[in-house]
C-alpha cells in the first residue's frame, strides 16, 4: 500500500514539474520563434508584406492568443540585421563579457579567500565581523547605489570599465557560500598537510582550493549570470553608448511609436546563448555544492 502511494506521489510530482517546465519555457520558445520571423516577405500573390509600418501585418500576429502561424517563411536574417541596425551591438557584447568576467573573477577570489579565513582562521571578533557582513545583505541595493555612484564620480571612473567592475568585485553571498563549504571541509586533510610541513597558504592552495572546485563553480555561475543580466548598475555608471552592456542596448530596438520585436527577440536570443552554454556546462556544480553547504549551518 505504501509503495503504491509512493508511485502515485512520484507521478503527480513529475506531472507538476513537467507542467512547470513547459510554462517556464514558453516565453523563451515564443521569443525564439519571433526572432526568425522576417520583417518583410513576399506572399503567394507576389505582394510585399511588412513594409508599411502603420499596418504592421506581421508584427500584429506575434501578439495573437492562442499563438497562430505567422504565414511567413522563417529566416536567420534578423540575426544579421541586429548588427546592421545597431552597429554598436558587438561593442556591447564585448562590454558585457568584460563586465561579467571580471566581476566573476573578483567574487571568486575574494569570496574564496574570505570564506576560508572565516571558516578556519582565528582573529579578534571574527563572529562579530561575519554577522555584520551578513547584515549588509538586508540592505537593498537601491540604498547604496547613490553613495557608490558618488564615489565613482569623485574618482573619475564614470564610463570606464574600472567604474563598472570595482563596486561589484565582492559579494557577501559569495563569502557566505564559501564559508559554509569550508566549514564542512574535512579538517583531517588540512592537518595531514600541516604535518608534512605545509603552511596556511600552502595548505589552502595545494589541498583546500583544488577540492573546492564544486563550490567555486557554483559561485562563478551565480555571479556570472547575475552580472550578465545586470541592468541597474550599468545604467547608473554609463552614459556613453559605446560603454553600454547588452541589457541597456536592447532598448535601442524601440522607438517612440514602434518596437522592432523581431530584432529585439533576435538580440535577446544572442544575449541568452552564452548563459545557456555556461549553465549546462556547470550545472552539476549546483547539486554538489548544495549538498556540501546544507549539512552544516
Amino acid at each position: 500500500m505504501k509503495e503504491k502511494k509512493w508511485k502515485i506521489a512520484r507521478i503527480i510530482s513529475y506531472i507538476v514539474l513537467i507542467a512547470y517546465t513547459l510554462i517556464s519555457l514558453f516565453p523563451f520558445a515564443w521569443a525564439a520563434l519571433v526572432s526568425f520571423v522576417p520583417m518583410t516577405y513576399v506572399d503567394e500573390d507576389g505582394i510585399v508584406k511588412g513594409t508599411d509600418v502603420m499596418s504592421w501585418p506581421i508584427n500584429l500576429k506575434i501578439f495573437n492568443w492562442p499563438p497562430k502561424a505567422f504565414n511567413a517563411p522563417l529566416t536567420f536574417e534578423n540575426y544579421v540585421k541586429v548588427f546592421e541596425v545597431v552597429p554598436l551591438y558587438s561593442r556591447w557584447f564585448l562590454n558585457t563579457v568584460v563586465y561579467a568576467g571580471f566581476v566573476t573573477l573578483g567574487n571568486i577570489l575574494i569570496g574564496t579567500l574570505g570564506g576560508y579565513a572565516f571558516a578556519r582562521l582565528r582573529f579578534p571578533f571574527k563572529e562579530l565581523w561575519f554577522t555584520l557582513f551578513l547584515g549588509t545583505m538586508m540592505v537593498p541595493s537601491q540604498v547604496t547605489m547613490i553613495p557608490q555612484y558618488t564615489l565613482m564620480v569623485n574618482w573619475e571612473l564614470v564610463n570606464t570599465y574600472y567604474g563598472m567592475v570595482f563596486p561589484k568585485l565582492a559579494n557577501i553571498f559569495g563569502l557566505f557560500l564559501m564559508r559554509q563549504f569550508f566549514m564542512n571541509f574535512p579538517k583531517e586533510m588540512e592537518e595531514a598537510a600541516r604535518i608534512d610541513g605545509a603552511g596556511t597558504f600552502g595548505t589552502f592552495f595545494k589541498i583546500v582550493l583544488p577540492n573546492a572546485r564544486p563550490a567555486i563553480g557554483a559561485l562563478g555561475i551565480y555571479t556570472f549570470l547575475g552580472a550578465w543580466n545586470d541592468f541597474q548598475w550599468p545604467l547608473i555608471i554609463t552614459s556613453r553608448q559605446e560603454m553600454y552592456t547588452l541589457t541597456l542596448g536592447l532598448n535601442f530596438f524601440k522607438t517612440s511609436y514602434y518596437t522592432f520585436w523581431q530584432y529585439m527577440m533576435a538580440a535577446t536570443i544572442i544575449m541568452t546563448i552564452p548563459m545557456i552554454i555556461i549553465f549546462l556546462s556547470f550545472q552539476n556544480q549546483f547539486v554538489e555544492t548544495g549538498r556540501a553547504v546544507s549539512v552544516k549551518g
